[in-house]
C-alpha cells in the first residue's frame, strides 16, 4: 500500500464515524424523543426520514458540483454546514424546529460517497476495494461508538447532549481534512444542475411520505391517502420523462443501461428501504413495554444493539477482500440470498416468545450478510464508473438509497399506528383504563416488506455482468 492510502483513508475514514455517531445516536432514543414532543409513531418516523430525504435531494445536487468546483471543496463546505445543523439539532426547543435542524442535517449523507470518489480518483484498482470496504464499516464503528456510549449519556442527560459530544470532534476533523486531503484531478465545467428535476422526485416522494404517516387516521382506503398517491405517482410519472428529455439530468436514464451501474443503484433504493424499516421497528420493539416488547432503557437498547455493528464492521473489509478473489456478482447474490433467509426467520419468530439473545443471533447473521451486500454493491458501481462522471453517479447512488432510507422508517411507523394492541395502565374505581401500543404483527409485517426487497436485489443481481477489480471497466462513450 502507498503512504497515500493510509493517509487518505485514515482521514475520511474518521470523517465518517462521526457523522455516522451523529446519526446513529437518535436512533434509541426514538420512542423518548416521541413521548417528549408529544407526537405518534408514524410523526417520529419522520426524525429519520426529514434527513433521508433531504439527504436524497442533496446527493445529486453535491454530486454535480463536486464534478463542476471540485470535490475537496464541497466536502469541506459541508462538513462546515453539517457541524452546525448538529448544533442546531441538539437546542431544538419543538418538534418542528427538530425537523428543520434534521433536514439540514442531510448534508452529511452526502459524505461517504464523496469520500469514494476521492479514494477512486487517488488510489490504485488494487487499492480500491480494500479502502472502500474499509470506508463502508465506519457505519459499524460509529454505530458501535453511538449504541452504547451515546446511548448511555442520553439515558442519564439527554439525547441532546449525546448529540453535542460530536461538535468539538467535527470540528478538529474538518481542519485535519482541509490539511490533508487533496484536490480534486478531474473537473467536469460544462455540468449543470437539474432544478426541475430535483423538484419533482423531492414532490413525489414527500407526497408519499406524508400520506402514508397520515394513513392510520385517515384510513388506508380513504379519499386523502388515494389522492396522495395519485400526486405522488404523478410527480414520479413526470419526473420520468422530464429527465429523458434534458441534456444534464439529475438521475441520467443513460446510466441505467450498463448493467453493471443499474443493478447497484436499483439495489441501492430497495436496501435503503428494508435495512431502515427494520432498524425502526427494532428500536420500537426492544423499547416498548412487556409483553409486547422487551421492555427496555435507551441504555440497554444501544447495549443490546452494539454487537451487531462490531459484525458490521468485520463485514465490510472481510467481503472487501473476497470480491477481489470470487467476484462482484456471486458475493452480492451469496449474500443477499443469505440475508433473505434469515430475515425471514426474523419475522417468522418475532410474533413468538423469543428471548433477547435468540432475536440477536439471528439479526447478527443478518446484517453481517447486509454489509456483505452492500461494500460490494457500492465497489462495483464505483469500479464501473468513469473518473469524469464518478461523483455524479454515486450522488445518484445515494439518492437512490438515501429514497428508501426515507421511505422505510415511515411504512414502519405507519404499521406500528394502524396494528395496535391494549396494554393495561391502571385500575380506576375498578375501571380499567387501557394504552394501546403498535403490536407485533406490525414488526412481523416490517420485516416481511423488508425481505420483499431482499428478494429484489437478489433478482437485480442476476443481470450483473462478471468482472473482477484488478480489470479496468470501460463504458460505452468514455
Amino acid at each position: 500500500m502507498q503512504r497515500d492510502f493510509y493517509r487518505y483513508v485514515a482521514v475520511l475514514a474518521g470523517i465518517s464515524i462521526l457523522t455516522m455517531y451523529v446519526e446513529m445516536v437518535v436512533l434509541p432514543s426514538l420512542p423518548k424523543i416521541e413521548k417528549q414532543f408529544d407526537i405518534t409513531e408514524a410523526e417520529s418516523s419522520w426524525i429519520l426520514s426529514s434527513e433521508t430525504l433531504a439527504g436524497m435531494v442533496f446527493a445529486p445536487l453535491l454530486g454535480k458540483l463536486a464534478d463542476t468546483r471540485g470535490r475537496k471543496n464541497i466536502l469541506m463546505y459541508i462538513l462546515i454546514v453539517y457541524t452546525i445543523s448538529v448544533s442546531f439539532t441538539s437546542f431544538a426547543p419543538n418538534f418542528s424546529l427538530l425537523l428543520l435542524a434534521r433536514t439540514v442535517q442531510g448534508l452529511g449523507l452526502s459524505i461517504n460517497p464523496l469520500s469514494y470518489t476521492l479514494l477512486r480518483e487517488k488510489l490504485s484498482d488494487r487499492e480500491l476495494p480494500i479502502a472502500q470496504g474499509i470506508i463502508a464499516s465506519t457505519f459499524a464503528v460509529g454505530a458501535a461508538i453511538a449504541l452504547p456510549i451515546g446511548s448511555y449519556i442520553a439515558q442519564f442527560f439527554s439525547w441532546e447532549v449525546a448529540y453535542q459530544t460530536a461538535i468539538p470532534f467535527l470540528i478538529i476533523v474538518s481542519i485535519i481534512a482541509y490539511k490533508v486531503l487533496p484536490s480534486s484531478s478531474y473537473l467536469n465545467k460544462g455540468s449543470k444542475i437539474d432544478i426541475m428535476g430535483l423538484f419533482l422526485l423531492s414532490l413525489g416522494f414527500l407526497v408519499f411520505g406524508i400520506g402514508v404517516t397520515e394513513a392510520p387516521n385517515w384510513g388506508w382506503t380513504s379519499i386523502p391517502f388515494i389522492l396522495t398517491l395519485i400526486i405522488s405517482f404523478i410527480s414520479l410519472f413526470m419526473f420520468v420523462r422530464h429527465i429523458g428529455k434534458v441534456s444534464t439530468p439529475l438521475i441520467d436514464p443513460e446510466d441505467f443501461k450498463n448493467p453493471n451501474i443499474a443493478v447497484p443503484l436499483l439495489s441501492s433504493f430497495v436496501t435503503g428501504f428494508g435495512l431502515f424499516l427494520t432498524f425502526q421497528s427494532l428500536i420500537f420493539l426492544f423499547e416498548l413495554p412487556k409483553p409486547v416488547g422487551y421492555g427496555m432503557t435507551i441504555f440497554e437498547t444501544g447495549l443490546t444493539l452494539a454487537p451487531i455493528a462490531l459484525v458490521m464492521l468485520v463485514g465490510g473489509p472481510l467481503f472487501g477482500k473476497l470480491v477481489q478473489v470470487i467476484g462482484y456478482k456471486k458475493i452480492i447474490i451469496s449474500t443477499s440470498v443469505l440475508s433473505l433467509i434469515t430475515i425471514l426467520i426474523l419475522a417468522s419468530v418475532v410474533t413468538l416468545d423469543i428471548s433477547v439473545d435468540e432475536l440477536m443471533t439471528i439479526l447478527i447473521f443478518t446484517l453481517l450478510f447486509v454489509a456483505g451486500m452492500n461494500v460490494t454493491r457500492v465497489t462495483l458501481l464505483v469500479a464501473s464508473s468513469s473518473k469524469r462522471r464518478m461523483a455524479t453517479i454515486t450522488g445518484t447512488n445515494t439518492a437512490m438509497r438515501l429514497m428508501g432510507n426515507a421511505i422505510g422508517p415511515i411504512v414502519a411507523g405507519s404499521l406500528e399506528d394502524t396494528f395496535k394492541t391494549p396494554l393495561l395502565v391502571y385500575m380506576y374505581n375498578q375501571i380499567p383504563i387501557f394504552t394501546f401500543i403498535p403490536s407485533r404483527y406490525s414488526f412481523e409485517y416490517s420485516f416481511f416488506i423488508a425481505a420483499i426487497t431482499v428478494l429484489a436485489v437478489i433478482i437485480l443481481a442476476t443481470k450483473i455482468k462478471e468482472i473482477m477489480p484488478t480489470n479496468e471497466i470501460k463504458l460505452s462513450g468514455q
